[in-house]
């Protein structure tokens, strides 16, 4: 087990042990925001027809070859199309026919004229200058070619790819389910909304930020309880968790304190530790952990069932113990439990997005340990300018409401004013 390593160690060992969640089919109009579990290749051309753009009139190009406005092209308008129909009649030599946006362009024409642009009577249409082949028409296959691969598993749906899905066909698009995360909070001085916080005792703010977070990422997430500072009640909680959840995250009793006991819960309840502690500031003390498939049941909530059958004991639930202190508690959330989480939710890019960032005051305050600032990035401005609130106590919660960021200071360094720094974002 290893102790105080670099937080990216112990997060990239998590993100070994754990694989994404069992898959369902779901409607698409439910789909936005949840990610795709199947590849996507185009059965068939978008459009699946050649199609005009305007409202006007195809005809053969060559037929408009010398007009001008001194001396028009007349052609005798042979169809009316309107969109969603087809057509009646090949155009051939001094004909047109008249059709609607989107609607199919007829056999013999390869050329199409926005009705603006021509003068027509409901028998005949006159063209005032040479049109070339090809004008105007949207060619089937011009969107999407048949064969072309769409998508593959592992990307977030958006309003694109719905759309690109139903040109498919592809109404119940088969996705991964959304975890469920069991949230358990500990600390004999953690009240509940309906309890009156007396002296000595304070709300429960872990359970709100975290259920949050998760909610945010795309996950679902149970509150389990919170556990007073006990080996057993803890354990008892981190067992009920592992029964229905895809993932656990507790908070509270892991530092070195005589009440500080969920690292040895974790254990009892059949947690094989990876890690205790990372060495990062706020988030250093921390317990990281998965419950394994081979020695308890699990389940398909382990997930890729067939890596399962190949290799025993490798898949696993991931169980983060986190620090009590606010702050402290969100930072290793994102820096650790994130990654973790995106590929129990079947995520292909799982590390979060890093940037290079301006810094927009001094940070002067040289760290034994790397030091993770929170803030936020003003993507407004003509550079990426880092905003750091003054606050960045382990304890200073209100100074997270509103960041999207953390910027990465390593250990021993200070970063002045207008400087750059490694940032990562938080989504």
């Amino acid at each position: 087990m290893l102790e105080k390593c670099d937080y990216r160690l112990v997060r990239d060992m998590m993100l070994e042990a754990v694989y994404p969640v069992d898959t369902e089919t779901i409607p698409l109009e439910e789909a936005a925001g949840r990610v795709l579990a199947q590849e996507l290749v185009a059965a068939e051309n978008v459009p699946s027809f050649n199609r005009s753009p305007y409202d006007g009139y195809a005809f053969r190009a060559e037929d408009t070859a010398g007009a001008s406005k001194e001396s028009p092209v007349t052609l005798k308008i042979i169809d009316y199309i309107p969109a969603g129909y087809v057509p009646h009649a090949r155009i051939t030599q001094g004909t047109a026919a008249h059709l609607m946006t989107g609607a199919p362009v007829p056999d013999g024409a390869d050329a199409v004229l926005p009705f603006e642009k021509t003068a027509f009577t409901e028998t005949e249409v006159s063209i005032f200058a040479p049109v070339s082949p090809g004008s105007n028409v949207i060619l089937a296959g011009e969107d999407v070619l048949k064969g072309t691969k769409l998508a593959v598993p592992g990307v977030r749906i958006d309003a694109g790819l719905a759309g690109v899905l139903a040109g498919q066909g592809q109404f119940r698009p088969l996705v991964y389910r959304k975890p469920l995360i069991g949230i358990i909070s500990t600390g004999t001085e953690i009240v509940e909304e309906t309890e009156n916080p007396g002296p000595g005792k304070i709300y429960n703010t872990n359970r709100y930020s975290l259920q949050a977070a998760c909610a945010l990422a795309g996950c679902r997430s149970i509150y389990i309880g919170t556990a007073r500072d006990d080996v057993s009640a803890i354990s008892a909680m981190i067992g009920q968790a592992l029964e229905s959840c895809d993932a656990v995250i507790l908070s509270g009793g892991v530092s070195v304190g005589d009440l500080d006991c969920t690292p040895e819960a974790m254990e009892q309840a059949g947690v094989t530790l990876l890690a205790r502690g990372v060495a990062m500031k706020p988030g250093m003390a921390g317990a990281y952990g998965i419950f394994r498939a081979d020695d308890n049941k699990t389940g398909d909530r382990c997930g890729d069932k067939d890596r399962e059958k190949e290799r025993p004991g490798t898949c696993g639930i991931p169980v983060f113990a986190l620090s009590g202190n606010p702050t402290a508690c969100m930072t290793a959330f994102y820096a650790v439990a994130m990654p973790a989480l995106k590929k129990r939710m079947g995520l292909a890019e799982c590390l979060p997005v890093s940037v290079r960032v301006s810094m927009d005051a001094d940070y002067q305050r040289k760290k034994q340990s790397l030091r993770l600032l929170r803030g936020r990035i003003d993507f407004t401005a003509s550079t990426q300018k880092i905003l750091i609130p003054e606050k960045q106590g382990n304890q200073m919660l209100s100074s997270l409401a509103g960041c999207n960021a953390f910027a990465v200071i390593p250990a021993g360094q200070s970063v002045p004013a207008g400087e750059t720094a490694e940032a990562f974002l938080m989504d």
